[in-house]
Parts: structure tokens; sequence; C-alpha cells
């Protein structure tokens, strides 16, 4: 989005001053910056701008700047003025460079590009529009790490050693998704190239979730049928690589290239639809309700809900730069896949406990006999 003329002319006028030396330097930019509040709130964000002597200043903590002189870049310590320091910590939209300017409706309360880890991490604990997003997925990856390890103390004696591989893929596969998604958001604005990688991460950890959810789905499904399970497996793991390349290849990382990955990822999971509609061949609707059947379908709809709040960017579209810090698109899906991923795990203990107690196979209690030394009775 190109700035507009009549703040680019009020930020000049602030540059210009600052490099006076005036007695009443500070009274007359802070003339500009009160006429042009709206304008500029992004200088202010939540606290007047304050002016401090340069001793007052922690100089450790202050950040270096590049300032334009003469057509040349020279680094200058931001100690000679705390307010670019605060000027220059977040951004409006209008003032993001083309690769970090993604959503249009988000107008104030931007990090600038930073090229620097220690910046990405401080941001962590600062408020901006990424901060809701970044603390969605980094306390849920903490969350589902707890209830794997409660989940295998309370049940580890009644599961074989193919129950553990599918509940671990379910849960590592959540973990790993949810942390790929903090690192995204965490380091979206190092530089171009960083987001690219961790963009490409995001993109890995939804796939990995996709497969690994479906895992223990399949596995309960056709707990006694080897070759079913084999083949719908096969099937979803030949999807799940195609799906991988294609949303990280280098053709398909430009913007328009969008809606091609999104449908691939509505293709990987809609393919849950296929071996569900067997399933329900198999057992009928009224053992399908037994197995969980329902909190799927919720899980389905949370899914996709957030995904369609993302893809049309609402509510912001309807209330720009109303949800700047909290409410956005990004974060309704955040919270959205986190309920999934919790009615998902319901989902599976139901059919977990099912299977225990009505389904009765040689194989895996051969599985079982084999990890527990017991005697097939």
């Amino acid at each position: 989005m190109p700035i507009p003329l009549d703040k680019v002319k009020v930020v000049q006028e602030i540059e210009r001053l600052e490099d006076e030396n005036e007695p009443d330097k500070k009274r007359r930019m802070q003339q500009i910056l009160d006429s042009n509040d709206e304008q500029l709130s992004f200088i202010h964000s939540k606290h007047r701008v304050h002016w401090h002597n340069a001793a007052e200043i922690d100089q450790d903590l202050l950040p270096y700047h590049p300032t334009v002189r003469n057509g040349n870049i020279t680094v200058l310590p931001s100690e000679q003025s705390l307010d670019v320091a605060l000027r220059r910590r977040y951004m409006a939209h209008w003032g993001l460079p083309e690769w970090l300017g993604d959503n249009h409706f988000l107008l104030q309360k931007h990090r600038p590009p930073a090229n620097s880890i220690r910046e990405c991490l401080i941001s962590i604990a600062s408020i901006h529009s990424e901060t809701v997003n970044i603390w969605t997925h980094l306390i849920g990856a903490l969350c589902i790490s707890v209830t794997f390890i409660l989940f295998l103390l309370d049940n580890n004696r009644q599961m074989d050693i193919s129950d553990f591989i599918t509940f671990s893929s379910f849960f590592i596969s959540a973990i790993l998704c949810l942390s790929f998604s903090t690192l995204l958001h965490i380091f979206l604005n190092y530089s171009p190239r960083i987001m690219v990688i961790v963009s490409k991460l995001d993109y890995f950890g939804i796939n990995i979730l996709i497969f690994g959810s479906m895992i223990p789905v399949l596995h309960y499904y056709f707990y006694c049928n080897l070759k079913l399970k084999a083949i719908y497996i096969g099937i979803l793991l030949l999807l799940s690589i195609a799906s991988v390349i294609g949303t990280s290849s280098a053709a398909c990382s430009k913007p328009r290239c969008r809606p091609f990955k999104a449908t691939l990822f509505i293709v990987l999971g809609l393919y849950g639809v296929v071996p569900t509609i067997h399933a329900c061949i198999i057992y009928g609707m009224h053992r399908m309700i037994q197995m969980g059947f329902l909190y799927l379908c919720v899980m389905a709809v949370s899914y996709i809900f957030g995904g369609v709040m993302y893809g049309s960017r609402m509510p912001e579209r309807f209330f720009p730069g109303k949800f700047d810090i909290i409410g956005q698109s990004h974060q309704v899906l955040h919270v959205a896949v986190l309920i999934a991923i919790y009615f998902h795990f319901y989902a599976c203990c139901r059919l977990f406990n099912y299977v225990v107690v009505n389904e009765k196979c040689i194989e895996p209690i051969m599985l079982k006999q084999i990890v527990y030394a017991e005697p097939l009775s």
C-alpha cells in the first residue's frame, strides 16, 4: 500500500527538526505530533511520546536504526532520540514493506523489519498485531504436550504398541504444527528470506497435522482389517507427500498461489471423508456414534469455520483497524485449530475405548502379547 503524501511530509518535517539544534525544537516537534495525532498514532502507540536527556537513557537497551542522509545509509545510535526508537518500534500498515503487508485490514501495531533474532524474541512479550497469534499456539503446544504425557500415564497398561504409535503420531504432529506456527509468527518480520523459510515450516506443520490426525482414525476404523488399513494409510501418505511438495515449492511461494495451496490442504483434509463413509457402511450409524463420530464432525466444523474466517479476512474486513491487536481472522483460525485438535483427541479416545472393549482380533492381541508377555486366553 503506498504511503499517503501528507503523512510522508509530516514524517520528513519531524526528521528535519531532529537534525537541528534550535532551543524550541522539542516544542515544535510536539506541536506537529499533536496536530497530526490521528495520522501518526503509530508513533504514540498507547502512550504519549516523552523526551529525555541522553544521560537518563539506558544505552544498552536501545537498538540501532538506519537513517538516510544525502542518499547514503548511516547507522546512528538511537539514544540520540528516544522518540525515534519509540516511533520505529511499531508501524502502521502503510509504512510496511510489501512482504510484510499481507493483511491490509490491520492498520496499526505492526512490527517493522527487525533483522535481529533478539528483537524478534523480545517482541514475544510486547503487544502488537502478532502477539495473540504467538501465544495461542505457544500455549497450545505446551497444553497438548502435557495432555500427551497424562494420557500415556493413564492408559499405558491398556495400550499395545500399535495404540502407542497411533496416538504418538497424533500428538507429535499436533505439537509440531503448533510449534512451527509459533516460530512463523515470532520470526515473521526478521527478513524476506527468513519469512519464506518459516512459512514453509508452517505449511509443513499443517501437512503433518492432517496426516498424524488421520492415523488413529484409520487404525481404529479398520482395527482388524490390516489390508484396508494399509491401503488407506498408503494413499494418505502419497497425498501428504504431494501436498508437502506443492506447498513448499518455489513456484508456489508467491501470494497468487495461495488458492492452490489452500486447495491442496482441502483435498488432503477431505480425503478423510472416504474412509469415514466406508466405516459407516461397515458399522452402521448407531455404532459410529458410539465410536465418537459426532466429535469428529465437530472437529471438521471447527477447522472449516476457522479456514473460512481466515480466508475471508473476517471480522477485520468489515471493521478495519478495530481488530489490530485481538479478534482478527488469523487469531480466530488459531483458536479454531486448538478446539478441533481437542475434539479430535476426544474422538480418538472414544474409538480407542470402543475397540478395546468390543473388537477382538488376532493381530493386535499378538502385538500385546509381544509387548507385555501376556498369555493368550
